[in-house]
């Protein structure tokens, strides 16, 4: 075998920053992937039945996170119990994005062009993808939501961390979730793609941004844990038309509740009198 050694100054710069370039893909694409696959294949998991939640670490090795795991989402959150931390705001770098739907069959998924980002803490996570579901995942005070959309991020370190919405139905119209559905792939499996419209997730986001943060998992098989979680205290309006149009794409679509265990749920940005 024979083995080719170069000097720093014999290789030209051009490739030198090529091959840079290409391992930044690489490791891009790899926690991209690990944070969303945005496929349009109908999983071999379900939200009923045989392969349902109480099911899904039966289904494969991979998935026996989702019973085995100590730190699993969803969680019921008290707000008595919480405990309240001075105001870490949610930064909220968001650009608009073309719209690229997927309906795999257990939620519908909106793709999310690069550039966006969620700052906390001094770190940057950049937005993937959104899902919707209905009804919501978490519990506040006992009550579940109508819906939610999970805002996913992560980084090129393999940190997670995913915002969730709680949704009401009401009166008001939202515009960028009607602009979502009145595109949105019907069938299972089924993709829609629309570069000439533009969504921006911020507008899918509550005016008041208190929060709850605890330490927890994606709520779909794997199940993987170590996710930073954040859950809006204030639940975004939306018609209960557009309610029932999500719940008419993907069906019921919510992981039961799981054990909170001895983990803690903070509040934070919320006022100590509320």
């Amino acid at each position: 075998m024979t083995l080719y050694r170069f000097d720093q100054g014999s290789v030209p710069a051009a490739l030198i920053g090529g091959v840079a370039m290409l391992v930044c893909a690489a490791n891009t694409q790899a926690w991209q992937a690990r944070v969303s696959d945005m496929t349009a294949s109908v999983p071999e998991w379900s939200y009923s039945g045989e392969r349902g939640p109480s099911h899904w670490a039966e289904i494969s090795a991979s998935y026996s996170g989702c019973g085995s795991g100590r730190l699993q989402s969803p969680v019921p959150i008290e707000t008595a119990a919480a405990q309240f931390r001075p105001c870490t705001p949610l930064r909220f770098r968001y650009r608009s994005s073309s719209l690229h739907l997927v309906n795999d069959g257990t939620a519908l998924r909106l793709g999310y062009d690069r550039g966006s980002y969620l700052v906390i803490d001094g770190l940057s996570y950049e937005l993937v993808e959104l899902r919707f579901h209905v009804p919501g995942e978490h519990a506040i005070d006992g009550r579940i939501a109508d819906g939610e959309i999970e805002l996913i991020h992560g980084n090129n370190r393999g940190d997670i961390a995913i915002l969730s919405v709680p949704l009401e139905a009401g009166n008001r119209v939202n515009q960028t979730l009607r602009r979502i559905l009145d595109k949105a792939p019907l069938a299972a499996g089924k993709t829609a793609y629309a570069r000439n419209i533009g969504v921006n997730a911020v507008f899918l986001l509550p005016a008041r941004r208190s929060y709850f943060r605890y330490d927890g998992s994606m709520t779909r098989p794997p199940c993987q844990e170590g996710v930073h979680r954040y859950v809006m205290e204030t639940p975004l309006e939306i018609a209960a038309s557009d309610l029932a149009r999500l719940a008419q794409i993907t069906s019921a679509n919510a992981r039961p509740l799981q054990p909170l265990g001895a983990r803690r749920v903070e509040r934070l940005c919320a006022s100590s009198d509320d």
